[in-house]
Parts: C-alpha cells; sequence; structure tokens
C-alpha cells in the first residue's frame, strides 16, 4: 500500500493498461441521466421564472430546452455510431435504382 502512495506533492503515477471501454449498461445510464438532468435542471429554471414572472410559458420552454441541450451533449459525448465494417451493402444496380425480382417471385392479384 505504501508503495502505491505518490509522494508528498507528487501527482499519482497512471496505470500502464489502458481504461476499460465502458459497457453498453455504462453508456445507457450515462444518456439517461444527461436527458433527464438537463430537462429537470432546465425546466427547473423555466419553473422559477415563471413563479418570478407569473407566467405559465417557460417551464414548457426550459423543458425543451434543456431537452436539445442533452441531446447535443449526448452527441457530443458518445458520438455517432459507427457503420458496420465492409461499408453499406450494395443493393442497387447501376443508376441507383433497385433491381427487380426474378419472375418466378412476382405475384398477381388472386395468385398465390
Amino acid at each position: 500500500m505504501a508503495e502505491n502512495s505518490p509522494a508528498r506533492g507528487d501527482a499519482r503515477p497512471r496505470p500502464d493498461e489502458p481504461a476499460r471501454p465502458p459497457s453498453g449498461a455504462d453508456v445507457g445510464w450515462g444518456i439517461t441521466g444527461t436527458m433527464l438532468s438537463g430537462m429537470i435542471v432546465w425546466g427547473g429554471v423555466g419553473w422559477l421564472l415563471d413563479r418570478w414572472l407569473e407566467t405559465r410559458v417557460f417551464t414548457l420552454v426550459g423543458v425543451l430546452l434543456g431537452l436539445g441541450v442533452a441531446i447535443y451533449l449526448v452527441v457530443v459525448k458518445y458520438g455517432a455510431v459507427e457503420p458496420p465494417p465492409g461499408g453499406r451493402p450494395t443493393s442497387t444496380t447501376r443508376g441507383g435504382q433497385r433491381s427487380r425480382p426474378p419472375e418466378y417471385r412476382k405475384t398477381q392479384k388472386g395468385r398465390r
């Protein structure tokens, strides 16, 4: 235990191994907490403004503002979902139009 303690005034050395990546549950709870706290905090600010100015509109504005800021923070912190390896599947023909199914797969009304 004494060997892990830094000398007086020195910073604790960082571990050699990298930190483990967060699990899916950790990310989910982080996003949920960010969304709820944004709506509650800014909704509370709007509610206080409504009480002070004797209006009824700022609570809703605060909740929506908090939701928007929370979504922005989630996108900044966690980023967009990475595309699957191998790129986008190519299910189109030249010109970007989808190919037609073979004749045996076509159905007509009344024929099953």
